[in-house]
């Protein structure tokens, strides 16, 4: 599905449900929401990541003297 396509099946949504509690400036605004939501999620299904992939964690090592005297340790 094409990222506009999909924009404007999901604001279509929006539009229907809630388009009588809002005025034309704030459904432009929701369009314009979604269309940055769509392409930014287009982004994020574009990684290709193995479903055993972990988040990095970065490796901090703990030293004492990188504490000022009196620190917590």
């Amino acid at each position: 599905m094409a990222a506009v396509d999909e924009a404007e099946i999901l604001f279509a949504l929006i539009r229907h449900r809630y388009a009588d509690r809002l005025d034309a400036a704030q459904l432009d605004d929701l369009r314009k929401t979604v269309e940055g939501l769509v392409r930014d999620l287009a982004a994020l299904r574009a990684v290709k990541m193995a479903d055993d992939e972990e988040p990095a964690q970065p490796f901090i090592p703990y030293r004492a003297d990188s504490y000022p005297q009196g620190g917590h340790k």
